[in-house]
């Protein structure tokens, strides 16, 4: 009787053991766990809204692996290159959590990202016909205009290599879009702020066509004015 005792209270002894040894090892892997240090970044100061994160925007700090906990970008070069939400600011020592970054095309102001200094975002209503149908954004279109006056229908280039930023359909979609039904509606312009309104009066008084050609391809000209012609000076009031 006492030795089946001894042998049950053995058994207990070495079963209860054992349970030590695994919560020994789980807690002890746990805590390497905790303890583990990776690399990652934070915002090196404020950052608001709608603002192209670059390489001095980030500081390279390390933290416990279990603290980052699978929500943050961790990598410099998915992190660069990036916005910040339109309706958010990152605060400095932030981690770059997802959800806080965009990558420009899904921003709902796209096109203006892609101006130069001294730009605005023109959009122009158009269709098929008028739009050559076949512009795709990138691209560099000459802009005519056909006025009717008093004396005569006058017909000349207004704008010269305008850079076509961005081409919508009737839902905003961009044409390359899924769900795009793949006609023009809107086409958005890289115009010169100070040429806004000469385009807007075009627009209002005429109609305004926009023609793509081997002329019409110079990257380094951007919506030149044509203000030697007759439709220029007649809506520039020069």
């Amino acid at each position: 009787m006492k030795v089946r005792m001894l042998k049950r209270f053995g058994l207990a002894l070495l079963l209860a053991g054992l349970i030590l040894v695994c919560l020994g090892i789980g807690f002890s892997l746990r805590l390497q766990m905790e303890l583990h240090l990776v690399t990652t970044y934070v915002a090196s100061h404020d950052l608001p809204p709608r603002t192209l994160v670059t390489e001095e925007d980030l500081l390279e700090i390390e933290v416990p692996q279990a603290y980052l906990q699978g929500y943050t970008y961790n990598r410099k070069e998915d992190i660069i290159g990036k916005y910040t939400d339109l309706q958010g600011r990152i605060p400095a020592g932030s981690c770059f959590y997802f959800g806080m970054l965009k990558k420009a095309e899904d921003l709902p102001d796209y096109p203006t990202t892609l101006l130069l200094e001294g730009q605005s975002a023109y959009s122009l209503e158009t269709d098929l016909a008028r739009c050559g149908g076949t512009l795709q954004p990138a691209q560099r279109a000459d802009v005519f205009v056909t006025l009717q006056t008093e004396q005569e229908t006058l017909t000349g280039c207004l704008f010269r290599h305008a850079r076509i930023l961005a081409v919508k359909d009737h839902n905003g979609l961009d044409l390359q879009a899924e769900d795009s039904s793949g006609i023009p509606y809107l086409v958005i312009l890289a115009i010169p702020s100070q040429e806004v309104a000469v385009l807007a009066r075009a627009e209002a008084q005429g109609e305004v066509r926009l023609i793509a050609s081997s002329e019409t391809y110079d990257a380094q000209k951007e919506a030149v004015p044509v203000t030697d012609g007759e439709v220029y000076r007649l809506l520039s009031g020069s």
